[in-house]
């Protein structure tokens, strides 16, 4: 059972990491100029912050974003036997969005967002994968609580 998860959380990862990926290098290669108005943009900005530019060029976000991956894999270990589906699925999101992150900030010297949706600020896949996971998770703990 733990080999089945362990191999669902590695398969579920990779396919959201390579579609991160992919999709950053499709931007930088087709839309270089960039395109859209002023509600819906898509326009390439390296982000050498945390998410949407929080702290700014400080090179400790590489050792934060490792030490919350850590976190989060730690549980996955101490939890595995008991996770369900939705709880892998949600767990895979936000290791994707935060491993495809810290790919950027290796390779590219800061991660590259180019989604610009009116006042908002310019964001990513991965962004979206580590929102939507997070977002999930504290629904299905809220969830589970009003079970208990």
């Amino acid at each position: 059972m733990k080999n089945k998860i362990v191999r669902s959380l590695i398969i579920i990862i990779t396919i959201l990491i390579v579609i991160d990926q992919l999709s950053k290098f499709l931007i930088i290669f087709l839309v270089p100029e960039g395109i859209g108005n002023d509600y819906l943009k898509i326009e390439t900005v390296k982000n050498t912050g945390m998410a949407f530019g929080f702290n700014e060029g400080n090179v400790r976000n590489i050792f934060l974003t490792i030490f919350v991956l850590a976190i989060v894999i730690n549980f996955i270990k101490n939890q595995l036997e008991r996770l369900d589906k939705k709880t892998i699925i949600t767990l895979s999101l936000v290791l994707a969005g935060g491993i495809s992150n810290l790919i950027d900030r290796f390779f590219r010297g800061g991660v590259l967002d180019f989604i610009k949706i009116y006042k908002f600020p310019t964001f990513n896949i991965a962004d979206l994968y580590v929102i939507i996971g997070w977002v999930l998770l504290i629904i299905f703990l809220i969830d589970f609580s009003k079970k208990k």
